[in-house]
């Protein structure tokens, strides 16, 4: 079964149910709550809507002002007009020309039904004012709604902490689909809590965790890097913990493998005991094992060239 969502190829590999006399049938096949990534057209063109509209809605030139008003008009409902205000309030009040380019980097859908989604999505964003350039990127959670045969952004949430959706019951069909892009999800926010946390008071501990949830390249990497991230973590007297609720979306199902988009907001303490805040958005690539997802891969979210 090939499913496409964007530029994801979704492979679903299911066994057939055969019914025997006295025994329970199959379960009925309903739909899905959740139909991220099931109905891969549809979360096609919600993916497809929320990048059109969020790289006119967070891009601003201030010699074309008109315009932006109507990209907003266009793209936004009215409570998320109010919320976008607020983030530019600052930009729209330059006395100097801005140009404020942006760009989507990765997205997914985190929670979609037919007439609304949720999708986290990393942009990439680039400055210029009074001939000087920056870059950057910032992780934002969009909440869409249908309005006719227009999609357009309801809420905006920047770096975002979100609970998942709750995981799909069982059932036949997609919904056993369904299941496995949960199960994925559970599994990626299993992992993030292993390799966010680092106590130096706990060096061995640390390191344990993060071969308990990796494996193939990514265990391999830490099983020949031991000694150097065994002394990195002791002497560097760095501690960090993710903060509840990291966002997590499911890029792709492909038989025992899966993406998922992941961000993450990590509370850090230095041996100096000064306290930061460092905003993570990444992609784990994760390999189902008997004992469950662990992670083969892991990939920083990079800005754009």
């Amino acid at each position: 079964m090939k499913r496409w969502a964007g530029l994801a190829v979704v492979f679903v590999l299911a066994g057939c149910t055969t019914a025997v006399p006295g025994t329970a049938g199959p379960e009925p096949e309903t739909p899905p709550s959740n139909l991220a990534l099931v109905d891969p057209a549809r979360t096609a063109t919600v993916l497809t809507a929320v990048k059109t509209a969020t790289e006119a809605v967070f891009s601003y030139d201030s010699t074309a002002v008109p315009a932006y008003d109507k990209a907003i008009a266009d793209n936004l409902t009215p409570s998320a007009r109010d919320e976008l205000a607020k983030l530019f309030a600052e930009v729209r009040k330059s006395a100097e020309p801005i140009k404020l380019v942006t760009r989507v980097i990765v997205s997914a859908a985190v929670e979609e039904t037919p007439d609304k989604a949720r999708v986290l999505t990393v942009l990439d964003q680039s400055s210029t004012r009074a001939g000087a350039t920056s870059k950057g990127i910032t992780s934002v959670l969009l909440a869409t709604v249908r309005e006719g045969d227009r999609w357009r952004i309801g809420k905006i949430e920047v770096n975002p902490a979100a609970p998942s959706p709750p995981a799909e019951k069982p059932g036949a069909g997609d919904r056993v689909f369904a299941r496995v892009r949960d199960s994925a999800r559970d599994g990626a926010l299993r992992v993030a809590e292993a390799l966010l946390n680092v106590d130096p008071a706990d060096p061995e501990g640390t390191y344990a965790r993060y071969e308990s949830v990796s494996t193939g390249p990514l265990l391999a990497q830490f099983r020949q890097d031991k000694a150097a991230r065994l002394n990195q973590i002791r002497s560097g007297g760095t501690k960090a913990s993710p903060a509840p609720n990291p966002a997590a979306a499911v890029m792709e199902v492909v038989d025992d493998k899966a993406s998922v988009l992941l961000f993450a907001t990590t509370d850090v303490k230095d041996a100096a005991g000064q306290a930061t805040k460092r905003y993570l958005p990444i992609v784990l690539r994760l390999q189902r094992l008997p004992e469950g997802w662990k992670a083969a891969g892991v990939e920083s979210v990079q800005p754009l060239p």
